[in-house]
C-alpha cells in the first residue's frame, strides 16, 4: 500500500473516529415555543400513603394523604399460634338468635375521628375484607376438595382475613347502604364526598379474593349501587392485578377449578354493558431488584396499563394508580419479614422513571402512585423530593436523538417550563434495564427552544445524585462487613446490617450529600430552523444510576427591590397559598377573599400559610377585615416557633358572628409566641357549619419602626438579586451575585466589604453597597495585549506602577478579597505600602490585574 493510501486511510479513520465520538452521546430536547408538545402541568404523583388498619391516627408524616385499607373488619389475628377471627373492629355483627346483622358503626368512626385529628387527610377507604358476619350461610368442606359449590375450610380465614365474598349479598347492601348513610351524618356529605371508595384488593391474588370472576363481578356491582344509593356522586373504584397476570402459572385453582387470573377484561367488559361505573382502576407494581424482568421499566406500560387503555370498553374517564408500589431488594427478606426496601440510587432512577412514565400518559388517566413507608419522620428521597420541586410547571414533550456509550443505557429527560416563562426545568437521569453494574458515564446535552431572544443571558444551576452521593453506598466502601449473611447489600440499612452496623450506619455522615451547584450563567444562541426564539443548551455526564436537575432562570426570577417587609394578604393571588390542613374545612380563594367553609368541628379545622420569614420583632399588630357566620364568634390563631408546639401558645380572638364585616386589630405584643422568626401561621375555629371570610390580613409593623435607604449596585457585568430600596430598621437580607459568561464575581465594597456570596445584611442605617464583578481566566500577558489602557512596569518590584496616555482619568485599586484599598488620578499609581500580591487596577469600567512583587 502507497504512503498515499495510508494517509487517505489514516484519515478516514480519524474521521470516523471523530464521527463516532459526537455521536456517542444522548441529545436530549424540548420545544417549549410548540403548543402541540404541551402538556398538562406536573403533580405529585407520590401523594398518597397507605396504612392498614390504623387504630391510633395516621402515623403518616404531614403534606401526604392517607389510604386506610382494611377498615370495616374482616381482620384476623393469631392466638397460640393459631389464625382466628378478631371481631373487635368488626362493623356488623350477626345475631344468630334473632337471626339479625347488628352494625357497630362506632368502631369505623372512633378509627376515623383519630385519622382526622391527626390533621391527615383521608383519600381512600378501602372497603376489602367483609365483616366475618358475612360468612354466615357458608358450608365449609375439607381442605384440598372440591364440589364447584362450596369454599374450603382452609378458606375461611387467608393471611389478610376473611377474603370471601359476602354469602348474602342483599344483606351486605345493606349494611353498605347503612355504613354509607353513618358516613354522611357524622362527617357531612361533603367530606365523604371528598373520599373514594375502593371494592377489593389485588382481588386475582388468594389471599385476597378466594372467589371467582364472576364472584367479584357480582360483589363489586353490588357494592357499587348500594354507595350511590346514598353518594350518587361518589368516586368508586377497584384494585385489580396486572391484565396479564396468572397465579403461579395457573397451578393453583379456586374452589370452581378455574385457575386464578386476571379479573380485568372481564370486569370492563361487564361494567360497561351493564351501567355499572368505575371512575378508578387500581394496579399494583414491586419493582423487584433481583428480577431482570420486572426491573425492566421499559416494558411497564405495556404490562400495567396498556390492555386496560387499549380496551375497546374501557372508561376513558378513569383514572389509574398503582395503589400498591415498592422498589425493593426482594419481596421476601432473609428475616422472613417479607419485601425489603431498596437504597441504592437504582431505587432513586426506577422511580424517577416511573414517574415520567405517568406524565407521558396524564392524558390517558395515569394519576397517582401509592408507596409504602411515608410515615412520621420519614422524608421523601432524594428522586422523588428533586422531581416534586418541579409540581405546577408546565410538562413538555421530550425528543431523544444520540447513541449512548453503552447501547443499553436508558437516558430519559423530564422538561417543564413556568406559566410565566421565566424558569425553564429539565431533570435527566440514566437507568439500565438490564444490568445493575455502574459502567461508562454517559455524555447527555440539554436543549431548549425557547421563546427568548437570541443572546439572552440566563442563570443556571444543577443538582446531581449518583452513586457517590449515596449514604449506604458510601458507608459501605469501609464497612461491607456489616451486611448480614443472605441479604443484598442494596437494601435498606434497618434490614440488612448487624445491630452494631446500624448502629454505625446512624451515627456516620455523609461525606458527600448531593447539593445545588453555584448559579452561572449562559448565552441563547440563535434557533438553526429561523424561527423565533433561541436555544439554552448545557451539556453533562451522567454516571450509572444518576440523575441531574437543571434549573434555568431569567433575570426576572431573580431581581426583586429592597422593600420595607410589608406583609399582607388582600388578593386571590396573595391568599392562594393558604390551605385547609385539616379535615372539616374546604379553603375558597376567588374573588380576592379567603373563604374558609366549615363542614366539621373536628380537630379544630385548620387553615394555615407556610413558607413565611416575618421577623416577629419588626410588628406589634395583626390586622384582619373579616366577616363570621359561623355559629361561634371564638378564633384561635398559633404561630410556629422553632421548639414549641401549635398546640400550646394559641392566642384567641373575637369575631362577632353576625355575617357583616368588621376591622379587628389584634395585639401582638402580648403574645409570648409571637417572638422570633414566623415560617408558619394557621387560624382555625371548632364549628360544624358557615364560613369565614377574610377580605384583608396584614402585619402592622411598630409606629417607631425606622426606614432606612438601601443603595445597590454593581460594576462589571453580572447580576443582583436586588435592585436599591428602602427597608425597615432591622430587616435582614441576603445578597447574591451571580457573574455573566466570562466574568467572576470579585466581593462586596463600600458599606459592607466581603467576599461572602451570598451576604446576609441587617438593615440599621443607610448603606450603599457595590457588588464587583471582574473579567475572569485573564492572565498578565492577557492584560498587557489589553489596548484599553497600558499600565508599566508589571509586574513590579518596587509597587509603583506608570499609566500611558492616561493622566487626567480617575482609577480606582483593589486587593483581591473584593476590597477597594486605593483611588486618585494621574499617571501614577503607588501601592508600595501594600503587602506583595495581585490586585486589581479599575478605569472607566475597564479592569488589568496586576502584580507587585
Amino acid at each position: 500500500m502507497s504512503r498515499k493510501e495510508n494517509k487517505k486511510n489514516l484519515a478516514l479513520i480519524v474521521l470516523l473516529c471523530s464521527f463516532l465520538s459526537v455521536q456517542t452521546q444522548v441529545n436530549l430536547s424540548a420545544d417549549f415555543t410548540d403548543d402541540t408538545q404541551k402538556n398538562e402541568a406536573l403533580h405529585n404523583i407520590w401523594s398518597i400513603a397507605n396504612r392498614i388498619s390504623p387504630t391510633n391516627g395516621s402515623n403518616v408524616r404531614p403534606g401526604l394523604k392517607i389510604n386506610t385499607v382494611r377498615m370495616i373488619g374482616g381482620i384476623k389475628k393469631t392466638v397460640n399460634g393459631q389464625n382466628v377471627k378478631d371481631l373487635d373492629f368488626d362493623t356488623c355483627l350477626y345475631d344468630s338468635i334473632n337471626n339479625i346483622y347488628v352494625y357497630k358503626f362506632e368502631r369505623l368512626i372512633d378509627r376515623l375521628d383519630k385519622i382526622i385529628n391527626s390533621q391527615t387527610e383521608i383519600h381512600q377507604i378501602v372497603l376489602d375484607q367483609p365483616p366475618w358476619a358475612f360468612q354466615h350461610g357458608y358450608t365449609f368442606i375439607p381442605e384440598g376438595t372440591r364440589d364447584n359449590v362450596n369454599f374450603r375450610e382452609d378458606e375461611q380465614i387467608s393471611i389478610y382475613g376473611n377474603s370471601l365474598p359476602p354469602a348474602d349479598q342483599v344483606a351486605y347492601h345493606d349494611y353498605i347502604v347503612a355504613l354509607m348513610t353513618e358516613l354522611v351524618a357524622n362527617y357531612g356529605e361533603e367530606m365523604v364526598l371528598s373520599w373514594r371508595f375502593r371494592v377489593g384488593s389485588e382481588i386475582e391474588t388468594p389471599d385476597h379474593w378466594f372467589g371467582t370472576k364472576q364472584d367479584f363481578i357480582e360483589h363489586f356491582e353490588n357494592t357499587e349501587k348500594a354507595v350511590r344509593t346514598v353518594l350518587p356522586n361518589a368516586v368508586i373504584g377497584l384494585h385489580t392485578r396486572a391484565p396479564d397476570f396468572l397465579y403461579q402459572n395457573g397451578t393453583v385453582l379456586n374452589y370452581k377449578g378455574e385457575p386464578f387470573a386476571s379479573f380485568a377484561e372481564g370486569l370492563i367488559e361487564y361494567c360497561a354493558d351493564n351501567n355499572v361505573r368505575y371512575d378508578f382502576w387500581g394496579v399494583s407494581d414491586y419493582v423487584v431488584l433481583g428480577s431482570g424482568t420486572l426491573r425492566n421499566m421499559s416494558i411497564k406500560y405495556d404490562k400495567l396499563f396498556a390492555d386496560l387503555i387499549n380496551h375497546p370498553k374501557w372508561n376513558a374517564n378513569a383514572t389509574i394508580d398503582l395503589m400498591e408500589y415498592a422498589t425493593v431488594t426482594t419481596m421476601n427478606g432473609a428475616d422472613g419479614q417479607g419485601f425489603i426496601n431498596a437504597e441504592t440510587t437504582h431505587s432513586e432512577i426506577v422511580e424517577l422513571y416511573f414517574s415520567n412514565i405517568y406524565y407521558k400518559n396524564k392524558d390517558k388517566g395515569l394519576d397517582l402512585i401509592y408507596r409504602w413507608g411515608n410515615r412520621t419522620g420519614t422524608q421523601d428521597p432524594p428522586g422523588i423530593t428533586t422531581l416534586n420541586s418541579m409540581n405546577g410547571k408546565i410538562h413538555y414533550n421530550t425528543s431523544i436523538s444520540g447513541i449512548p456509550n453503552t447501547s443499553s443505557n436508558d437516558i430519559q429527560a423530564i422538561f417543564s417550563k413556568s406559566a410565566n416563562a421565566v424558569e425553564y426545568d429539565a431533570l435527566v437521569y440514566n437507568y439500565n434495564n438490564s444490568s445493575l453494574s455502574y459502567i461508562q458515564n454517559e455524555t447527555a446535552n440539554i436543549s431548549l427552544t425557547s421563546e427568548l431572544p437570541e443572546g439572552t443571558t440566563l442563570y443556571y444551576r444543577s443538582i446531581a445524585y449518583s452513586k457517590s452521593n449515596n449514604k449506604l453506598q458510601n458507608f459501605l466502601i469501609n464497612n461491607s462487613g456489616y451486611v448480614k449473611s443472605g441479604f443484598d447489600d442494596r437494601g435498606s440499612p434497618d434490614r440488612i446490617l448487624t445491630a452494631e452496623g446500624f448502629t454505625a450506619y446512624e451515627a456516620y455522615e455523609n461525606p458527600n450529600p448531593h447539593e445545588y451547584n453555584n448559579w452561572k450563567s449562559v448565552v441563547t444562541t440563535a434557533r438553526t430552523d429561523g424561527k423565533p426564539g433561541s436555544i439554552i443548551s448545557v451539556t453533562t455526564e451522567l454516571p450509572s444510576f444518576s440523575f441531574e436537575k437543571f434549573e434555568f432562570r431569567t433575570e426576572d426570577y431573580f431581581v426583586q427591590d429592597i422593600t420595607p417587609a410589608t406583609v399582607v394578604w388582600t388578593t386571590s393571588e396573595d391568599f392562594a397559598p393558604w390551605t385547609a390542613v385539616s379535615s372539616g374545612m374546604t379553603v375558597n380563594t376567588d374573588d380576592d377573599k379567603l373563604t374558609l367553609n366549615y363542614s366539621s368541628g373536628f380537630a379544630f379545622p385548620m387553615a394555615a400559610i407556610t413558607g413565611l420569614n416575618i421577623n416577629s420583632d419588626l410588628y406589634d399588630t395583626l390586622q384582619l377585615v373579616v366577616k363570621n357566620s359561623t355559629e361561634d364568634s371564638s378564633l384561635q390563631m398559633a404561630a410556629n416557633i422553632p421548639g414549641t408546639q401549635f398546640a400550646t401558645g394559641r392566642k384567641k380572638i373575637t369575631i362577632p358572628n353576625d355575617n357583616e364585616w368588621h376591622t379587628i386589630d389584634v395585639d401582638l405584643t402580648n403574645w409570648s409566641h409571637w417572638t422570633g422568626t414566623i415560617t408558619e401561621f394557621k387560624v382555625y375555629e371548632s364549628v360544624n357549619t358557615g364560613s369565614i371570610v377574610f377580605d384583608r390580613i396584614e402585619f402592622i409593623p411598630k409606629t417607631d419602626t425606622q426606614i432606612f435607604n438601601v443603595n445597590i449596585s454593581k460594576e462589571g457585568k453580572g447580576l443582583l438579586n436586588y435592585r436599591s430600596g428602602t427597608s425597615f430598621g432591622g430587616q435582614t437580607f441576603n445578597l447574591s451575585a451571580i457573574a455573566d459568561q466570562g466574568w467572576e464575581f470579585q466581593g462586596w465594597t463600600g458599606d459592607v466589604v466581603s467576599t461572602e456570596n451570598p451576604l446576609e445584611i441587617t438593615i440599621n442605617s443607610n448603606v450603599n453597597i457595590t457588588a464587583v464583578f471582574v473579567q475572569e481566566g485573564l492572565s498578565v500577558d492577557d492584560f498587557q495585549h489589553n489596548k484599553t489602557f497600558i499600565i508599566y512596569p508589571n509586574p513590579s518590584v518596587s509597587g509603583v506602577f506608570n499609566l500611558k496616555n492616561h493622566g487626567s482619568e480617575n482609577w480606582e485599586v483593589y486587593n483581591f478579597t473584593g476590597a477597594k484599598v486605593l483611588s486618585g488620578k494621574g499617571k501614577t499609581i503607588d501601592i508600595s505600602n501594600f503587602s506583595h500580591g495581585l490586585y486589581i487596577v479599575k478605569m472607566n469600567n475597564t479592569y488589568k490585574k496586576v502584580l507587585f512583587n
